[in-house]
């Protein structure tokens, strides 16, 4: 495990990571209401064509985002 300023777009497909915080406070509202909080695991599992929308997965459900909702979410750890 690496330290990393990682946000959701520059995970690669299959990747894991760990919320750190959400840099935009509409974003982290309606995030955190479906269950996306700091310090949850969470797998990049599809990004569609030209950076349009990212789908991953916490825990046991599935979450699509929009690119710019994705950008919103930092990282802390990225999981190899």
């Amino acid at each position: 495990m690496s330290l990393s300023a990682k946000n959701i777009t520059q995970l690669q497909v299959g990747e894991n990571a760990i919320i750190g915080e959400f840099s935009n406070g509409f974003v982290a509202c309606k995030l955190m209401a479906m269950g996306l909080l700091p310090g949850s695991a969470i797998l990049l599992v599809r990004k569609s064509p030209f950076g349009g929308a990212y789908y991953i997965r916490a825990k046991n459900h599935y979450v699509a985002l929009r690119s710019y909702e994705a950008e919103n979410v930092l990282l802390n750890l990225v999981i190899p």
